[in-house]
């Protein structure tokens, strides 16, 4: 009989809290707007992209590691269509098997034993872990209130062993955009400094107007120094897909592309195929910022008159509810009553390393169908 080792490589870590949420959603019967999918159906001409590439003998075997050609180009035109900025999809773009598979070897291919890598609190639950597999040792600089660095609390914190800097824009779990003045402030810290980037910004075709997205390569100072994180699960709506990508330069590129290949070697050849074919129309993701926009306003006018408070997301797939006028518990329990006692599924912001723990918030994801947001405002609106 196998025995537990009662060693771990990650012993702060208690596992996904996405994962735990779900399960506790499917067991009791609840509306799951805990974990960022949604729950309706895709594109059909996504679907019939990817019959038709199913039904190509060549198909069904390996791709090449760093991502079919035509998905390649197709998301360097995307992010040049949306963004200006200009990517070598030959040597500075990999498909990886989803975005969390992205940050894991760009933390591995930018960080070394002994370094040290800032990230912000609320965060993504895998950034920390993906430092510490690295070898790297993880530095959490709390966000302000209005969710944006504070900038003098971030400089205290650099030191010679800074190597990496991880930021996420649009940002998860807070929905909040970073201003052009946030990115050059980034940008000018960087070369002032020496460290690296990793911007997570697999909602960067998701600010909701009037904000606008503002993309690491945007700034000179940060395309040599920089990673981009992307998710085509995410800007496609199939996020079980599991299709990612890391835009770096060739250097960097070059080196994730190795860990790559040792992690998953290639992700799905017929997937790649439908999701290049979905990009080649624009409207696959011009139309997301619109498109969170509705889902957001239609979930928050059913949440009127309601004792929530918040202030409306600015982009990504998520809005956060304050439910201080409704309870003193701990984000944590109030969580858990919703789920158990309402049927409502929602994650606690504390889940996200955010300081302090006494957070009254609660993370809801919008990229649902409208009668699913409808369901969940009308008990929301009666607690």
């Amino acid at each position: 009989m196998l025995q537990r080792t009662g060693w771990s490589r990650l012993p702060q870590n208690e596992g996904s809290i996405f994962a735990r949420y779900s399960k506790e959603a499917l067991r009791h019967g609840a509306l799951n707007l805990a974990q960022g999918f949604p729950d309706f159906s895709p594109n059909s001409r996504l679907l019939e992209a990817l019959e038709h590439a199913a039904r190509m003998p060549q198909m069904h075997q390996y791709a090449a590691p760093e991502g079919v050609p035509e998905l390649r180009e197709a998301v360097a035109g995307m992010l040049e269509d949306l963004h200006g900025v200009k990517i070598d999809p030959a040597t500075e773009l990999t498909i990886t098997a989803g975005a969390t598979e992205a940050i894991f070897v760009a933390a591995q291919a930018m960080l070394r034993p002994g370094d040290e890598a800032i990230f912000f609190s609320p965060a993504f639950e895998c950034y920390e872990p993906a430092i510490r597999l690295a070898g790297a040792t993880p530095v959490c600089v709390s966000l302000t209130a209005g969710h944006l660095p504070d900038w003098d609390d971030f400089r205290a914190r650099l030191n010679a062993r800074t190597r990496l800097v991880v930021v996420n824009n649009p940002h998860n779990p807070t929905g909040t955009c970073w201003p052009r003045a946030e990115m050059q402030m980034l940008a000018m810290l960087a070369h002032m400094h020496g460290f690296q980037v990793m911007s997570d910004e697999v909602y960067h075709s998701m600010a909701i107007p009037p904000r606008r997205h503002v993309c690491a390569w945007s700034q000179p100072a940060l395309v040599d120094r920089s990673a981009m994180i992307g998710s085509l699960g995410k800007i496609l709506h199939v996020t079980g897909w599991r299709l990612g990508y890391v835009v770096a330069s060739a250097a960097v590129t070059d080196e994730l592309r190795k860990l790559h290949q040792f992690v998953t070697y290639a992700s799905s050849t017929p997937l790649q195929h439908a999701a290049a074919a979905a990009l080649s129309e624009a409207d696959s993701y011009r139309s997301l910022g619109s498109f969170v926009q509705r889902k957001r306003d239609r979930f928050l006018s059913g949440l009127e008159g309601s004792r929530f408070a918040w202030q409306p997301s600015q982009g990504g797939y998520f809005q956060l509810l304050d439910y201080a006028g409704i309870s003193d518990d701990a984000d944590t329990a109030f969580s858990e009553y919703l789920l158990k006692e309402h049927r409502v599924a929602a994650l606690p912001l504390s889940g996200f390393g955010a300081c302090p723990k006494t957070s009254r918030q609660l993370r809801f994801c919008i990229a649902k169908k409208d009668d699913t947001l409808d369901q969940a405002a009308a008990i929301l609106r009666g607690i």
